[in-house]
C-alpha cells in the first residue's frame, strides 16, 4: 500500500522510504499529499547528487595522473565532501573552485549538463588545454566563470552568450584565437569582462555596447585590430577600460566623453591617430590615463585641465605638440607623469613645482624650456626623474639632495651649466646618474664616492676638468662609467680596479697621461674598454689579458709603445679592437678580433705585422732582418780581409759600394711602400705608380676579372699581392663628371668615407685618379650582391632563414649607424639588393654609399632624384630633398625581398596607403621564399621572419612620418622574444597560413 503512494517512476526507493518512516515516526502525519511531496523532493536530490558525482569523477579520470592525485578526496557518493567543491543548503553542487592546483587536462570530459546548478566555476592558474566546450552554455545559473591563466585554445564558443546570469567572465591569459563572438553582447548581467592576453583577432564587436551594467572591460594584448567602436561609449557604468597592446587604428571616438564613470583608460601601444578629443575633459573621475605609443598629433585640448584627479598620466611616444596642461597636478595627487618622445614646447607646468606626490617623472625627448631651479621643488617620494633631450637651463640645485628616494636622475642633452654640487654625494639611493652633454664646469666631487648604490654614471661631454677622484673606486656596484669627451687630466686612477662589477668603462677623448693602470685587469667582467684619444704612454699592461669577457677594446690615438702582450691570445671574447695611431710593434695576437680587424684599426703604428690586409707578414720581416744581418757579416769579413792591403782604396771602394747599396734599398723600400695597400695614404701616392699596379693586377681590366656593374661603374676583382684582394670600381666620367678632377674638396669626401667604421658597411680604402680614369677601391666580398644570391636557385637554397635574418639585422644596424651615430647623419639614397654585398659567411655589407655625392661633390645633382625604381620612397615624387626616411622605405623593400626571395613588386605599390592594409591581406606564406622548405623554418626563425615582415611593412608607410627610425628597427630586430610564448604552440604549417598582421606581443602584466 505504501508503494502505491510513491511516484510510479521511483519504485526502487521503497526500502529507503520505509527506513525514512522509521526515523520520523514521531512526526505528525498530515496526509498522503505531504508524503508524496516530501518523497519527490528527496528522490530528486538523490538523482542530482548522483549525476553530479558521476560528472565530477568522470572528469577526474580524464586528467593526468598527477592531477588525479591532487584530487584524492574526490571519492564516494557525496560531492559536497570533495575538495574545492561547495554545496548549497539543498546539498546541490553550486561552486567549483580549483584555483592554482596545477591541474592538467581538458574540459571535454566534464559534463556540464549534470552541473546545471553551478553558480561559480573557477579554474585559474592551471594547465587546462583544448577548447572551451560549447556545452558550457547550459550553466544557466552561472554568475562567475574564471578560466584565467591556462592553455585553452580555439575560439570562444558563441554559446557563452546563453549564460544570462553571468556577472564576471575571466578568460585572460590563454591561447584563445578567432574573433570575439558578438553573442557576448547578450550577457545583460555582466559586470566584468576579461579577454586579455590571448591570440584573438578581428575588430571589437559593436554588440559589447549593449552590456549596460559593465564596469570593467579588458581586451589588451590580444592582437585585435580596427577602430574603437562608438558603441563602447554607451557603457555609462564603465569604470575601467583596458585596450592596450593591440593593433587598433583610427581615432578616439568623440563620444568618449559620455563615459563619465570612467576611472581608468589605458589604450597605449596601438596605432591610434588623430588629435585627442576635447570631450576627454568630461571624464572628471579619471585617475589613470595612458595614451602612449600611438600616433596622436596636435596640441592637447584646453579641456585637459579639467582632469584634476589624475594619478597616472602617460602620453609618451606620440607626435603631440604645444604646451603641457598647467594644472596637471592641481590637486596634488599625480604620482606618475610620462610624456617621453613628443614635441611639447614651453615651460614645465607650474603645478609640478609643489607636486609632492610625484613618484616617477619622464619628460625626456621634447623641447621644453625653463630654469630647472625654478621649475622643480622637493619631492619626498620621487624615485625616477628623466629630463633628458630638452632645452632646459640653469644650475644643478642642492634641492635634489632632499629627494631621498631618488634612484634615477637623468638630465642629459640640455643646457645645464655650473658645477656638480658636492651634496649629490648624499643621494644615498641613487643608482643611475646621467648629466651628459651639458655645459658643466669644475671637477668631479670627491663626495660622489659616497654613492654606494650607484650602478651607472655618465658625465660624458660635459666639460668637466681636473683629475678623476680616487674615491671613484668606492663605487663597488658600478656597472657603467662614461667620462668621455671632457677635459680630464692626470693619470687614470688605479682605484678603478676596485669596481669589480664594471661592465663598460669609457674614458676616451680626454687628456689622461702616463700609462694604463694594470689594476684595470681586476675588473674581470668588463665588456667594453675605451681609452682612445688621450695622451697615454708606456706599454700595454699584460694584466688586461685577464679581461676574458672583454668584447670591445679601443686604445687608439695615444702614445702607447712596445708590443701587444702575447697573453692577449687568450681574449677569445674580443669582437672589436682599435690600436691605431700609437707606436706599437711586433706581431698581432692570433685571435679572431685581430685577424679580422680592418686596416684602419691597426694603422699608423711603428711596426706591427700579421695576417691583416695592409700589414706585412711577420715571417717576411724576420727574413729581411736575417738577410741584413748576413750582409753585414759579409761586409765585415771583406773589410778585415783587405784591411792589410790597400786600406785607403778598399775603404773608398767599400764606402762607394755601401752608399750605392743603401740608395738601392731606399728606392726599393719606397717603391714597396708606394705599391703596398696603405689605403689611408692612397691620395698621397704617385698616381702613376698606383695606376700601373691596378693595370698589372687586372691585366688592363681584362674581362676575366669582371665581377659586375654597380650604380656608377664596372667592378673588377684585383689581387694586389698575395692574400690582398680588393674590388676596383672603374669609372669613366662623362663630360658632366669632369668636376671630379678638382680633388681638393674631393679629399674631404673620401676621408669621410674612410672614417665610416661599421662591420656591415663595405670598407672604402680610397680613390685613385689618373688621366681620364678613376678608381674606387673597396673591400672584396666573396659572395657578391644580395640580388645575385637571390636570383640563383642553388645559392638561394644555401641562403637559409637564419642567414637571411642575420643579413637583414646587419643592414638595419648599418643604416642606424649612418643615421644616428654619424655627425652629420649620412643618407645612402640608393639602397637596393644590388648594392648589399655578402661575405663568405653571408654577413651583409652596404656598398655604393655616398657614391653620387662622392663623384660630384660640388654638383647640383645632389638634389636630383636618385635611386632605383622599385626602391625609391614615394615622397620623392613631389620632393627632391632626400631624408633618412627614404632609406627606411628602401630598407623595407630590401627586407621583404630577402625573405620572399624576390622583389615584393605590387606589395609596395603606392596604392597601399598603410602597412595595416598590406598586412591584413597577406598570408605569412606569401612572404616566404617558396624555394626553402618550411620544415627547415625553426620556431625562432619563424618569429624572426614574422618580425621582419611586420617591420618591413611599417617601413613601407606612404607617409614618411609614420615610418619608424632605423634605430627603432635595429633595436626591435635585436630583441629576443622568449620562445615560451603562445606562438610556440602553433604549428609551422599554421604559421604559414596566418596573416602577417595577426602576430603581436605575447607579454603582459596580469590585468584583464
Amino acid at each position: 500500500m505504501v508503494s502505491s503512494l510513491l511516484p510510479s517512476s521511483q519504485p526502487n526507493l521503497v526500502v529507503g522510504f520505509l527506513f525514512l518512516l522509521l526515523l520520523v515516526d514521531t512526526t505528525p502525519f498530515h496526509g498522503v499529499g505531504d508524503l508524496a511531496s516530501s518523497t519527490s523532493f528527496f528522490t530528486i536530490n538523490m538523482t542530482e547528487s548522483k549525476d553530479e558525482v558521476e560528472a565530477l569523477l568522470n572528469w577526474k579520470s580524464t586528467l593526468d595522473n598527477h592531477s588525479q592525485s591532487l584530487l584524492s578526496s574526490w571519492r564516494g557518493n557525496n560531492p559536497c565532501g570533495f575538495s574545492g567543491v561547495t554545496c548549497d543548503d539543498s546539498k546541490v553542487v553550486n561552486t567549483i573552485n580549483l584555483s592554482d592546483l596545477g591541474l592538467r587536462g581538458t574540459l571535454d570530459g566534464l559534463d556540464f549538463l549534470r552541473l546545471t546548478n553551478l553558480v561559480r566555476f573557477e579554474l585559474p592558474y592551471n594547465s587546462i588545454y583544448g577548447s572551451i566546450p560549447s556545452s558550457i552554455g547550459n550553466l544557466s545559473k552561472l554568475n562567475f566563470l574564471s578560466l584565467y591563466s591556462n592553455e585553452l585554445s580555439g575560439n570562444i564558443p558563441p554559446s557563452i552568450g546563453m549564460l544570462k546570469s553571468l556577472q564576471c567572465l575571466y578568460l585572460v591569459a590563454n591561447n584563445l584565437s578567432g574573433r570575439i563572438p558578438q553573442e557576448i553582447g547578450w550577457l545583460d548581467s555582466l559586470l566584468i569582462l576579461g579577454l586579455s592576453k590571448n591570440q584573438l583577432s578581428g575588430p571589437i564587436p559593436a554588440s559589447l555596447g549593449k552590456l549596460g551594467n559593465l564596469t570593467q572591460l579588458g581586451i589588451r594584448n590580444t592582437n585585435i585590430y580596427g577602430s574603437i567602436p562608438r558603441e563602447i561609449c554607451d557603457l555609462r557604468n564603465l569604470q575601467e577600460l583596458y585596450l592596450y597592446e593591440n593593433r587598433l587604428s583610427g581615432s578616439i571616438p568623440w563620444e568618449i566623453g559620455r563615459l563619465t564613470s570612467l576611472e581608468v583608460l589605458e589604450i597605449f601601444n596601438n596605432s591610434l591617430t588623430g588629435p585627442i578629443p576635447a570631450s576627454i575633459g568630461n571624464l572628471s573621475n579619471l585617475w589613470d590615463l595612458n595614451l602612449g605609443d600611438n600616433k596622436f598629433f596636435g596640441s592637447l585640448p584646453s579641456e585637459f585641465d579639467k582632469l584634476t584627479h589624475l594619478i597616472y598620466l602617460h602620453l609618451f611616444d606620440n607626435d603631440l605638440e604645444g604646451k603641457l596642461p598647467k594644472d596637471v597636478c592641481l590637486e596634488g595627487s599625480l604620482h606618475s607623469f610620462g610624456i617621453t618622445n613628443n614635441h611639447f614646447t614651453g615651460p614645465i607646468p607650474k603645478s609640478l613645482r609643489n607636486c609632492t606626490s610625484l613618484v616617477r617623472v619622464r619628460l625626456d625627448g621634447n623641447q621644453l624650456i625653463g630654469d630647472i631651479i625654478k621649475a622643480f621643488g622637493i619631492y619626498p617620494h620621487l624615485n625616477y626623474m628623466d629630463l633628458s633631450h630638452n632645452h632646459l637651463n640653469g644650475k644643478l640645485s642642492w634641492k635634489w639632495e632632499h629627494c631621498r628616494n631618488l634612484t634615477s636622475f637623468k638630465i642629459s642633452n640640455n643646457n645645464i651649466y655650473g658645477e656638480i654640487p658636492p651634496t649629490f654625494g648624499r643621494m644615498a639611493q641613487l643608482q643611475r646618474l646621467d648629466l651628459s652633454s651639458n655645459n658643466l664646469s669644475g671637477e668631479i666631487p670627491r663626495e660622489m664616492g659616497n654613492l654606494s648604490m650607484l650602478l651607472e654614471l655618465d658625465l660624458s661631454n660635459t666639460g668637466i676638468t681636473g683629475n678623476v677622484p680616487i674615491e671613484i673606486g668606492l663605487l663597488s656596484h658600478l656597472l657603467h662609467l662614461n667620462l668621455a669627451s671632457n677635459n680630464l687630466s692626470g693619470s687614470i686612477p688605479a682605484q678603478l680596479g676596485s669596481c669589480m662589477d664594471l661592465l663598460s668603462l669609457n674614458l676616451s677623448k680626454n687628456k689622461f697621461q702616463r700609462s694604463i693602470p694594470p689594476q684595470i685587469g681586476n675588473t674581470q667582467v668588463l665588456e667594453v674598454l675605451d681609452l682612445s684619444y688621450n695622451n697615454l704612454s708606456g706599454n700595454i699592461p699584460g694584466e688586461l689579458a685577464k679581461l676574458r669577457n672583454l668584447h670591445v677594446l679601443n686604445i687608439s690615438h695615444n702614445n702607447v709603445f712596445g708590443s701587444i702582450p702575447l697573453t692577449f691570445g687568450g681574449m677569445l671574447a674580443l669582437t672589436s679592437i682599435d690600436v691605431s695611431y700609437n707606436y706599437l710593434e711586433g706581431p698581432l695576437p692570433n685571435i679572431k678580433a685581430f685577424n679580422e680587424a680592418p686596416f684602419e684599426a691597426i694603422q699608423h703604428n711603428k711596426g706591427l705585422c700579421g695576417n691583416v690586409l695592409g700589414l706585412p707578414k711577420c715571417n717576411s720581416i724576420r727574413s729581411k732582418k736575417c738577410n741584413r744581418c748576413l750582409g753585414a757579416r759579409i761586409i765585415v769579413i771583406l773589410i778585415l780581409s783587405f784591411l792589410g792591403f790597400v786600406l785607403f782604396s778598399c775603404t773608398l771602394i767599400i764606402f762607394i759600394i755601401t752608399n750605392h747599396r743603401r740608395r738601392r734599398i731606399i728606392r726599393r723600400d719606397n717603391n714597396e711602400r708606394a705599391t703596398d695597400l696603405d689605403f689611408m695614404r692612397i691620395l698621397s701616392y704617385d698616381g702613376k705608380v698606383f695606376y700601373d699596379q691596378i693595370i698589372k693586377a687586372t691585366e688592363g681590366f681584362d674581362s676575366k676579372y669582371y665581377v659586375g656593374e654597380g650604380a656608377y661603374g664596372i667592378v673588377y676583382k684585383a689581387e694586389i699581392s698575395e692574400g690582398q684582394t680588393v674590388a676596383i670600381k672603374k669609372i669613366s666620367p662623362s663630360q658632366e663628371d669632369n668636376e671630379i678632377i678638382d680633388l681638393i674638396s674631393f679629399e674631404r669626401e673620401i676621408q669621410a668615407l674612410t672614417n665610416l667604421r661599421h662591420r656591415n658597411i663595405v670598407k672604402f680604402y680610397g680613390f685613385c685618379s689618373h688621366v681620364k680614369q678613376y678608381f674606387l677601391v673597396y673591400e672584396y666580398m666573396e659572395r657578391g650582391s644580395l640580388r645575385t644570391t637571390l636570383n640563383n636557385d642553388e645559392r638561394a637554397n644555401e641562403f637559409q632563414w637564419d642567414k637571411r635574418v642575420n643579413m637583414v639585422q646587419g643592414v638595419a644596424d648599418a643604416l642606424s649607424y649612418m643615421h644616428h651615430e654619424c655627425s652629420p647623419p649620412l643618407i645612402h639614397r640608393d639602397l637596393t639588393s644590388n648594392n648589399i654585398l655578402l661575405d663568405r659567411d653571408y654577413e651583409s655589407h652596404i656598398s655604393d654609399f655616398g657614391t653620387t655625392r662622392l663623384l660630384r661633390p660640388n654638383s647640383s645633382n645632389w638634389t636630383i632624384i636618385a635611386g632605383t625604381i622599385g626602391y625609391i620612397a614615394p615622397e620623392l615624387a613631389y620632393s627632391t630633398i632626400p631624408t633618412e626616411k627614404c632609406d627606411v622605405y628602401s630598407f623595407g623593400v630590401v627586407a621583404l625581398e630577402t625573405i620572399m626571395g624576390k622583389h615584393p613588386g605590387n606589395h609596395v605599390s603606392r596604392e597601399c596607403s598603410s602597412s595595416a592594409q598590406i598586412e591584413s591581406s597577406m598570408m605569412l606564406k606569401d612572404v616566404l621564399d617558396q624555394r626553402l622548405s618550411t620544415s627547415r623554418l625553426s620556431r625562432r626563425d619563424a618569429q624572426d621572419v614574422i618580425l621582419i615582415a611586420k617591420l618591413a611593412f611599417a617601413c613601407l608607410q606612404a607617409d614618411p612620418r609614420l615610418r619608424p627610425s632605423m634605430r627603432q628597427v635595429s633595436r626591435e630586430l635585436h630583441v629576443q622574444v622568449p620562445l615560451e610564448t603562445p606562438l610556440s604552440t602553433v604549428s609551422l604549417e599554421q604559421l604559414r597560413n596566418l596573416n602577417v598582421g595577426e602576430f603581436g606581443a605575447f607579454t603582459g602584466d596580469g590585468k584583464v
